[in-house]
């Protein structure tokens, strides 16, 4: 028996989310009047959006991102190293607090996939 009612697949309401973040970004830039506001709105939109939807669909992100589940010390790991990286931005260079996470999430998440990927063994995905 089909449900009755209008449910959107993953991905259409995917598409609906990045339809929203586009349109935010282009009213940032009518309203500030900077391409660079709206490049770094759709950029941390288009982030939060990914991140959601990693978190929603996470086998399916383990899977696709070609990781095996690393468990709490390699999570306790990240968070540590992401918090040490962060006052060090923060300590050294004067970097924003905001820019300062956002920066050191995307760089720790970087490193750990690439340490992921070159593990041996065989692949997840």
């Amino acid at each position: 028996m089909k449900p009755t009612g209008s449910i959107m697949s993953p991905e259409r309401v995917m598409l609906w989310l990045l339809a929203g973040v586009t349109i935010a970004s282009i009213a940032t830039w009518l309203l500030q009047d900077s391409v660079f506001d709206a490049a770094v709105t759709f950029s941390i939109l288009s982030v939060l959006v990914a991140m959601i939807w990693g978190a929603t669909h996470y086998e399916k992100t383990i899977q696709l991102s070609g990781m095996k589940g690393g468990g709490i010390l390699n999570i306790l790991a990240f968070i540590i190293v992401t918090a040490g990286l962060t006052y060090w931005c923060i300590y050294f260079y004067d970097f924003p607090l905001v820019g300062s996470i956002i920066g050191s999430i995307g760089t720790n998440a970087y490193i750990w996939w690439t340490f992921g990927m070159l593990e041996p063994g065989t692949p997840s995905a």
